[in-house]
């Protein structure tokens, strides 16, 4: 009876939402099932931000409707994205007291052609008088060649050119602009960069005296409360990296308007004026011009600095049209949800609603199949998709009974553990290597709720061209307790690591909120425990105390998400420079010879020869075992029976995203790899090489930037 009337009371209801989802999906989506995908979501509809995508369906959508400068490939290299190819050069600018005197210095280079072309040697390109300025341009950024062409010149009589940092407890920006327009001294400052709301920093050739003066009358508050204007160094000439980026003809945004430099460049200004937590941040904020070249066909970018990982600012960053962003000036994260820009991508939005997004592929003539999203799908509707084969993608995986395979999306974080190596008892690299011997992460994955995967010892993300995906130490506990008796620590009776003095015993300091974090704490505290250590969870409260107690060096060991990033730079997390309160070495490792690899690395610009530099760091660093590291996090979807077989599914760490369902495998091929593009001589601008030697000048030291 009971039976009877639960169908006769849910047959209809059944029915209802059958027919109400039926009409749904052929109102929105009108596509042939042999080509679309039809994907279900519990989540709501996401805001669309390209820069920050909330979740892992986020940021792929985001991959498919927006495209990059340079793109990440499938197999870990660089590979064209909006940009052709691109070129690392340097800029190195000298002042003089007058237009001949810079046109002395050019007379003396020309000389240095002649039989044994020093040009080459130094890498030299081309040399320009622009009024009392000689540009020196190198086709390649190479410090040595830099010095020794800036010999030839260093005697004659140059202008200093004087770093100044200007800072105040209220904002500049209002200040600095009064400044430019009505003092008689701003000619003198050739660079400006600001470093947030309340600082900057400025480079002046010349004489800076009276140029202060008239800083401080623009930026003082008042007598009692003046601007800090101090200077931070000075040199003989200004010397920049400058990375060239050619635009690849035949790229069009959605709206059918041609894609061009001053896109990217208005892109890259307008995240330069916001805060958001970019991958890469440092490296974006350290650009210092941002020009347009060869209508448009150009991006033309200089930095502040030497480091050769700014490249990677440019690696998957999505790119919008300048006419859009001059339309929304002001956009907020939110924004994006109402006003969504026009992209480059394979895929344009074709509809959107607070339940559903259509997107369709933005070239009519490729073979690839449409997508339609529909979100906060309740488990009734969802389980009604999946008997009835309404849709092709559960995301996330719900009930398992029908389904005939898992995907994994690629891993976009992992957890580690950070020691910290100032710690009395964590100091010892043999005490922390026993808990990396003592923890067994094949337990914590069976454990824990979620799809994990096995994350390697690699200081850096999995699949990229350079990750050397080095092996994580297996599971010894015997050997772990025998490691850590011999560092002075042995069991007493109650199983506990002892000394003399007292037990082994420290804090693991997690970030609260999480139920992930919380529950992998205490099966580490367990497995720690076989070990004989005494091990306390505390837990921190908020981002901002916890991001305040790793600067501060106050922990002993803290849980972490490490989110993966497209950059070779490990030289904020490793350094000893950076070891000290404030800096990002929470780990507190100060080793010379690692300072020195490090340094090598950030400065590399040759994306070949990362690989044997990163060899080279992680040979030196991971036996110091400064953290360790526990499993990858990932996303999970059912692929329901009317989907075709695509991607990759199997294996620890999958590489499974939308884009392998955007064609057949076999119409799938790889695009060549981005490389090092040197600048051609057909190229070469305002360069006339004399064709006999001339005398050479004496020849004294000057100190240049790096």
């Amino acid at each position: 009876m009971i039976l009877a009337r639960t169908f006769i009371i849910g047959f209809p209801l059944l029915v209802a939402a059958v027919a109400g989802w039926s009409v749904h999906e052929s109102r929105l989506s009108r596509m042939n099932r042999s080509d679309g995908v039809v994907v279900m979501l519990s989540q709501k509809a996401p805001v669309l931000n390209p820069f920050l995508p909330a979740t892992e369906v986020e940021q792929e959508i985001s991959d498919l409707v927006h495209e990059p400068l340079i793109r990440l490939g499938a197999d870990g290299t660089l590979q064209p994205g909006l940009a052709e190819f691109w070129r690392w050069t340097q800029d190195v600018t000298c002042w003089f007291a007058d237009e001949a005197a810079a046109k002395h210095a050019q007379d003396l280079l020309h000389a240095q052609i002649g039989e044994n072309n020093r040009w080459t040697e130094w890498h030299l390109d081309s040399v320009r008088v622009l009024k009392n300025r000689l540009l020196l341009s190198f086709n390649e950024p190479n410090a040595e060649g830099v010095r020794q062409a800036f010999e030839i010149v260093a005697g004659l009589d140059l202008k200093p050119v004087v770093y100044w940092r200007i800072e105040r407890r209220t904002p500049l920006r209002q200040s600095w602009a009064r400044f430019m327009a009505g003092s008689a001294q701003a000619g003198q400052i050739q660079r400006v960069w600001f470093n947030g709301a309340n600082a900057c920093e400025i480079v002046v050739a010349g004489d800076s005296q009276r140029l202060l003066e008239d800083l401080h009358r623009f930026m003082d508050i008042s007598r009692d409360e003046p601007a800090s204007i101090n200077p931070l160094a000075e040199v003989g000439a200004l010397s920049e990296p400058v990375l060239d980026l050619d635009i690849r003809p035949g790229h069009h945004w959605h709206d059918g308007t041609p894609v061009t430099a001053e896109d990217a460049k208005a892109t890259l200004e307008f995240l330069r004026t916001n805060d958001w937590p970019l991958p890469n941040r440092e490296a974006l904020s350290n650009i210092q011009t941002l020009e347009s070249q060869n209508k448009g066909t150009r991006l033309h970018v200089s930095f502040r600095r030497r480091q050769g990982t700014a490249l990677c600012v440019f690696v998957n960053l999505p790119m919008l049209p300048a006419e859009w962003l001059r339309a929304h000036p002001a956009v907020q994260e939110s924004d994006f949800a109402h006003h969504a820009p026009p992209g480059a991508g394979t895929y344009s939005i074709a509809s959107r609603d607070p339940r559903s997004l259509l997107l369709a592929p933005f070239k009519k003539e490729k073979a690839m199949p449409g997508f339609l999203f529909n979100f906060s799908a309740s488990p009734l509707m969802t389980q009604i998709g999946m008997r009835t084969h309404a849709v092709d993608l559960v995301w996330p995986a719900t009930d398992r009974t029908q389904l005939e395979r898992m995907r994994f999306t690629p891993p976009r974080q992992r957890l580690v553990v950070l020691w910290n190596t100032r710690h009395d008892l964590l100091q010892h690299e043999r005490c922390r290597e026993a808990f990396a011997l003592a923890t067994d992460t094949d337990e914590l994955i069976r454990s824990l709720p979620g799809r994990l995967g096995h994350a390697d010892a690699s200081l850096f993300a999995p699949d990229l061209w350079f990750s050397t995906r080095a092996k994580s130490q297996p599971f010894q506990l015997e050997q772990a307790r025998k490691m850590l008796a011999k560092a002075g620590w042995p069991l007493d009776d109650k199983g506990i690591a002892r000394s003399p003095e007292r037990s082994f015993r420290f804090t693991l300091l997690v970030p609260g909120g999480d139920a992930l974090h919380t529950r992998t704490a205490e099966l580490l505290v367990a497995q720690w425990r076989k070990l004989g250590a005494e091990v306390k969870i505390e837990l921190a409260p908020d981002a901002q105390s916890l991001a305040q107690r790793l600067h501060e060096h106050r922990f002993d060991a803290v849980l972490l998400d490490q989110r993966f990033e497209v950059s070779w730079d490990q030289l904020p997390w490793w350094h000893s420079s950076q070891a000290k309160t404030g800096g990002s070495n929470f780990c507190g490792i100060s080793d010379p010879q690692t300072d020195l690899i490090l340094e090598a690395l950030s400065a590399e610009y040759d994306p070949e020869q990362v690989p044997k530099r990163v060899r080279e760091l992680e040979s030196r660093l991971l036996p110091m075992h400064p953290m360790l590291t526990l499993f990858t996090t990932h996303d999970e979807a059912a692929a329901m029976p009317t989907l075709h077989e695509h991607g990759s599914t199997g294996g620890p760490v999958s590489a499974w995203t939308l884009k392998n369902l955007t064609a057949p495998p076999k119409y799938s091929q790889p695009a060549p790899a981005l490389k090092l593009q040197l600048r051609s001589r057909d190229e070469e601008q305002d360069v006339q090489r004399p064709k006999a030697p001339a005398d050479p000048f004496s020849k004294l030291q000057m100190r240049v930037p790096e």
